[in-house]
């Protein structure tokens, strides 16, 4: 195995734990604070993927610091899946560099 090919082998097998400690971190985000009017009053569910479906569980009048708090969670899920993506780009460059054939 040439030094390259060596370097980009460890480049995948860290980029691929890097997707995966990603994916992890999304798991945790789980759900989005949604906003329902019924009547003149709001209502505040929280959005949760089950499957092919969207769960909503009630959770009231949410405080301030709740909402501020899904929020964030909101931010930083898209940030992550910006992440996941470029991870998987990357993952899928190094595989098909790896594929090619070595000089002779």
């Amino acid at each position: 195995m040439g030094v390259i090919r060596g370097v980009l082998q460890e480049e995948l097998d860290n980029s691929q734990k890097i997707a995966a400690r990603y994916k992890e971190e999304v798991a945790k985000l789980k759900g989005a604070l949604v906003k329902k009017k019924v009547g003149n009053k709001y209502y505040y569910y929280l959005a949760v993927r089950d499957g092919k479906k969207v769960r909503f569980i009630y959770k009231g009048a949410a405080s301030e610091a709740k909402r501020k708090e899904y929020e964030e969670n909101k931010k930083k899920l898209r940030q992550y899946k910006v992440l996941i993506k470029k991870a998987q780009e990357q993952i899928k460059f190094l595989g098909r560099a790896l594929r090619g054939k070595e000089a002779v």
